[in-house]
């Protein structure tokens, strides 16, 4: 098993040839980055995210909630990766997001339960070599495929006193990677070989956040997560503890006239905690990740905001696992986004909405890595 490891870290940084079937930058460390947002937020490129009760990043957001609601996130992802002069496409449909909560009637308590995708480790890799059997080289082709990655499930509770909101979760961490290695032998003297092993995850974290309004125009939020260290168990044998990252953040927003509101947050994750563990399992290690969005959205109606609004926004991120070590993988993207509401009661509270996004997305990194993507989101939300 140590040299089926062993090969499958060289076929992960070997470009031979791409099948991802989610990301060529998901593959090192523990996956491609997951963000926690519902489609409302993906429309302003996560502008809002901070103050969004259907999003998992900062917990006191569950104040915003006007009634116990339900939000499923489907996002269409349709990409384009290259390694050098090698290219290959590819999409994939993901439920990255669902959310559960609202107020406590009678109080100024709020809870919510969330699932989100932490990590996704979805790829397949292929590469041709030569390997030498009793002084011989022979061709082989060799096939590395992984689907799973990280989930976090919060359980979160908020309140809102004195024109302070705060909130806090707790999170659990789990998770798993299905690795299958391949080799097929050009002679066909040799039998073809193949080996299957599972990885699995699972860790806990904690999460604090606040925000409060001044006056009619500014509010401003800020959160803080502390995640311990995930346990890596291979086949249920324990292989590793890899650190999770601490992360902050903060995020504004200027209501500029009843129809028009701009925004703005910074997430800084300190994912560097998990490059001493990574390595010594012979990857490339981890980087310190940020996350930078602005965003607007326009209303049509005052009173009802979340119907047909127009939202869009910019976004750049860094990714927390490189390709190659010490070289950081950018992410641009470019948003857009709107929304329906059905069912309005005599509280002004819609019982069920759609939203809808389109987000265009640029990743690279040193090294020839490329990789252009669109990525759709449809967002269910539904007032039992």
């Amino acid at each position: 098993m140590r040299r089926v490891l062993m090969l499958a870290l060289v076929l992960a940084a070997a470009p031979g040839a791409l099948m991802a079937q989610s990301s060529q930058f998901g593959i090192r460390g523990l996956g491609f980055p997951g963000r926690s947002t519902s489609v409302q937020g993906m429309g302003a490129a996560g502008a809002f995210s901070f103050f969004d009760p259907a999003s998992s990043i900062n917990p006191a957001a569950l104040t915003q909630s006007r009634a116990f609601t339900a939000s499923y996130t489907i996002l269409q992802n349709y990409r384009s990766s290259r390694i050098g002069d090698l290219s290959e496409s590819g999409r994939d449909t993901r439920f990255p997001q669902v959310a559960i909560g609202g107020p406590v009637r009678g109080t100024r308590l709020a809870f919510g339960v969330s699932f989100s995708g932490l990590t996704d480790r979805d790829f397949e890799l292929a590469a041709t070599t030569m390997v030498p059997i009793r002084g011989v080289p022979v061709e082989v082709h060799d096939t590395l495929a992984s689907t799973g990655g990280l989930s976090d499930l919060r359980l979160a509770a908020a309140y809102a006193a004195g024109g302070w909101n705060v909130g806090a979760g707790v999170h659990v961490i789990t998770g798993s990677n299905r690795v299958q290695l391949s080799r097929v032998f050009a002679d066909t003297a040799y039998a073809p070989v193949t080996q299957r092993s599972e990885i699995s995850y699972a860790g806990a974290g904690f999460s604090a956040g606040a925000w409060r309004a001044f006056g009619d125009r500014l509010t401003v939020g800020g959160m803080v997560r502390i995640d311990g260290e995930a346990s890596v168990d291979r086949d249920s044998g324990r292989v590793a503890e890899v650190p999770l990252p601490l992360s902050f953040g903060g995020g504004l927003q200027w209501r500029a006239s009843p129809r028009l509101a701009v925004g703005g947050q910074a997430l800084f994750r300190k994912w560097s905690r998990a490059d001493e563990a990574l390595r010594a399992l012979g990857g490339t290690g981890a980087l310190d990740a940020i996350d930078l969005s602005a965003g607007v959205e326009l209303t049509r109606n005052a009173r009802r905001a979340q119907h047909r609004p127009i939202r869009f926004g910019a976004r750049f991120a860094t990714l927390p696992f490189p390709v190659e070590s010490g070289e950081r993988v950018r992410e641009v993207g470019v948003s857009l986004g709107t929304g329906l509401r059905f069912a309005q009661d005599r509280a002004g509270v819609d019982h069920a909405g759609v939203d809808l996004s389109l987000e265009r997305v640029w990743r690279g990194a040193r090294g020839g890595f490329r990789e252009t993507a669109w990525l759709i989101g449809i967002g269910i939300t539904v007032r039992p």
